[in-house]
């Protein structure tokens, strides 16, 4: 059971509303709809490349002991491309693995400098603008902190894992 309770299920038009979009949905209706819309530009609209944009989700949600969160973006890492051995990797928080390459190591060190120290050092800035332009390293600051805060939501809230993780190529298709 949840900590507080999801929005009701006959209020959505897809019965199998995920759980996370249930909860968000016990909150002011500008706020949810605003954490939905925001949560949906990084996904389908941000210039960050998907693999790295999941690697950032993915080490906000393992720091944060976000089972749900993981569990879900594990399957869209999976979506994007990553493997196992890569996902092994940013679980470890292991920036230095051969599994993963140049500019997907600069994106764990930064994510983790991000998370660990607020303020990441001129050194992890520097790696990742090697790789990534301006607005990606914005939107990777910005996709890193939205997920921090989902997945505190998720753990203080009690989200429960879904039957299925979201199924990312129905959620992918423009509407």
């Amino acid at each position: 059971m949840p900590r507080i309770p999801y929005a009701d299920k006959a209020s959505f038009s897809d019965p199998d509303t995920a759980n996370v979009t249930r909860m968000l949905a016990v909150a002011s209706p500008i706020v949810s709809k605003a954490m939905g819309d925001l949560g949906s530009a990084f996904i389908k609209g941000s210039p960050l490349p998907p693999k790295l944009r999941e690697i950032a989700i993915l080490r906000a949600g393992y720091i944060s002991n976000a089972l749900y969160e993981t569990w879900q973006h594990e399957a869209l890492g999976r979506f994007v491309g990553l493997n196992d051995s890569q996902i092994a990797a940013i679980k470890a928080g292991d920036a230095n693995s051969n599994a993963l390459d140049a500019a997907e190591r600069a994106v764990l060190a930064f994510v983790e400098d991000v998370i660990v120290n607020v303020r990441a050092s001129d050194a992890t800035l520097s790696a990742v603008r090697k790789h990534l332009g301006d607005a990606e390293v914005l939107d990777l600051i910005l996709v890193t902190g939205y997920y921090m805060t989902i997945s505190r939501l998720l753990e203080t809230t009690g989200v429960e894992l879904d039957a299925e993780p979201i199924d990312w190529n129905v959620f992918m298709k423009p509407r």
